[in-house]
């Protein structure tokens, strides 16, 4: 059977309705500020840890965290991403090259851990971070928690 071209992808609700900007978060201000003032001061980790329950919005915060740091158009006193230049689309759309998320869930073995390291020493391809987002890192096996952590 041929599929007509206005067949629209499938998109989990969550996914379809995810937050796109940090003021759209409900029920993590303190959060956001704590982001946002290190944003602007330009004081970012080199990691991040986001715990909780779940559907409270770690992962929307880390994808959300990435927009920010890698936005072209983003002003010096802003820690909101545009959601218009190029970067922020394609970390929207899950194809930007530099923002990695990975579901530790389906990948639990040291080979996939293995995969980021040997990913890390590249520089980033278009943005100005890289970024690897690990979703349910409990998930992942003994050894690859070992790897990970070498």
């Amino acid at each position: 059977m041929k599929e007509s071209s206005t067949t629209k992808e499938y998109r989990v609700l969550a996914r379809k309705y995810r937050p796109q900007f940090f003021r759209d978060l409900i029920g993590q201000e303190v959060l956001v500020q704590t982001l946002s003032n290190s944003i602007i001061n330009k004081r970012v980790a080199h990691a991040y840890l986001f715990t909780g329950v779940r559907g409270i919005g770690k992962t929307t915060t880390a994808r959300l965290l990435a927009k920010a740091l890698n936005c072209e158009k983003k002003s010096d006193n802003s820690f909101e991403p545009c959601g218009k230049c190029d970067s922020c689309i394609s970390i929207q759309e899950d194809r930007n090259l530099d923002v990695i998320e990975m579901d530790a869930a389906s990948n639990t073995g040291v080979d996939d851990i293995r995969d980021i390291i040997d990913n890390v020493k590249y520089k980033p391809a278009i943005c100005k971070y890289k970024i690897f987002i690990i979703d349910e890192v409990h998930m992942l096996s003994k050894n690859a928690f070992n790897a990970l952590l070498k």
